[in-house]
């Protein structure tokens, strides 16, 4: 998932939304549930209705998987 970026430069809390966004596009569910052993649920939440880098399909999966009304969300990216 991170293998474009030098891991040891990524701060977690710091990157946090970078890092939240990028599992949900390339990461699998065993990914996604990782992410809330180290995130709440609301920075999840919050990360993803800011994200640009969405494909249609995480896009549609993270409004019916979080019940987050379609107008909260940034439009899906279409460069996927």
């Amino acid at each position: 998932m991170f293998w474009d970026i030098d891991v040891d430069k990524i701060n977690p809390d710091q990157h946090k939304d970078f890092i939240i966004q990028r599992v949900f596009v390339r990461g699998g569910m065993i990914d996604i549930k990782r992410l809330f052993s180290y995130y709440s649920k609301n920075e999840i939440v919050t990360s993803l209705k800011k994200s640009r880098e969405l494909d249609k399909v995480t896009h549609n999966f993270c409004i019916n998987y979080f019940h987050i009304p379609k107008e909260e969300m940034n439009a899906p990216s279409e460069f996927y």
